[in-house]
């Protein structure tokens, strides 16, 4: 258990550097367009992961190789429909639509393995959802257009990403998983960036420090807290955890760039605090010998 509350402060740490990756990223998209962004990124953690590689002398697996080729496919592919979506609908739905991820784990992990996850990882998703919509949709405004349908599918790619990078963690080296995964981003992401966008004229300091945040934290050191972390935890656990980062991201817009925040953004902050509280079992601590206790937290996931 203490190995798996390790990994839970991992996924949560990681959602953290994520949610301060959201300043490096405007920052960066005001000199380079999305695709180029991606290329980047994803290149530059794909050569820092195969120099680890190489250097610790990781091996590698054929369960490893194949289910982390599908977690590249899937976090290429979620990464694209999340940024073309951002062309066509706000911010704030974007993420909250994104968020969905959450509530999908579960059930993907329940339909393709067969292992029907906790009632409390169903209320925390539930939970963590009704936040980031607080968070995202404070404005009242809901339509549904073009790139709410993409950030819909992108929410979708995302829970499949999440449960391949489960599987492959499991079957091989952390290091190893991330950097195939990272080197099949990086090859799907050249054809759209090179065929579809242009180079910058100049790039400034500041872009270049942006994607440097990009590929040093919010990349190789995030993807190397959540993999390793779901090699001990749960998709289900770790899908909770993981979308705390807009929690953080509102917190570092708040602290660093002085944005207003609304008592409506407050409570959704005070829900996904809830549902990581939920998914830690801090509300009710049990043997697991001790059925009236699991009975119990049974009843408390019921009725929220």
């Amino acid at each position: 258990m203490r190995k798996k509350n390790q990994a839970n402060l991992a996924c949560l740490l990681t959602a953290m550097v994520w949610g301060g990756g959201f300043i490096a990223t405007a920052a960066a998209l005001r000199t380079f367009d999305p695709g180029t962004t991606l290329m980047l990124r994803f290149s530059g953690a794909a050569i820092v992961f195969w120099l680890i590689c190489l250097v610790a002398k990781i091996r590698f697996n054929r369960a490893c190789v194949k289910a982390s080729v599908w977690s590249g496919v899937f976090l290429y592919s979620a990464f694209l429909l999340q940024t073309i979506g951002l062309r066509y609908t706000s911010t704030g739905m974007n993420a909250f639509l994104t968020a969905v991820n959450v509530v999908l784990v579960p059930y993907l992990v329940w339909l393709v393995f067969r292992k029907r996850p906790q009632r409390r990882q169903f209320a925390a998703s539930l939970l963590c959802l009704g936040g980031i919509g607080c968070l995202s949709l404070s404005s009242g405004s809901f339509s549904f257009n073009v790139g709410d349908g993409l950030s819909l599918g992108c929410a979708v790619l995302f829970a499949a990403q999440i449960i391949a990078t489960e599987r492959a963690a499991k079957t091989g080296n952390p290091m190893a998983v991330n950097a195939i995964q990272m080197s099949v981003a990086a090859l799907l992401s050249f054809p759209y960036a090179l065929g579809m966008e242009t180079w910058p004229a100049s790039v400034p300091a500041m872009a270049w420090g942006s994607i440097a945040y990009s590929i040093f934290i919010a990349t190789t050191l995030a993807y190397m807290l959540q993999t390793w972390a779901q090699k001990y935890t749960d998709a289900a656990s770790a899908s909770v955890l993981l979308c705390t980062e807009s929690l953080f991201a509102n917190v570092f817009g708040w602290l660093l760039l002085g944005e207003t925040k609304t008592p409506v953004m407050v409570l959704g902050g005070i829900l996904i605090f809830l549902s990581v509280l939920l998914v830690e079992g801090v509300f009710h601590r049990k043997s697991a010998s001790d059925p009236e206790a699991e009975a119990k937290e049974e009843r408390l996931c019921d009725s929220l």
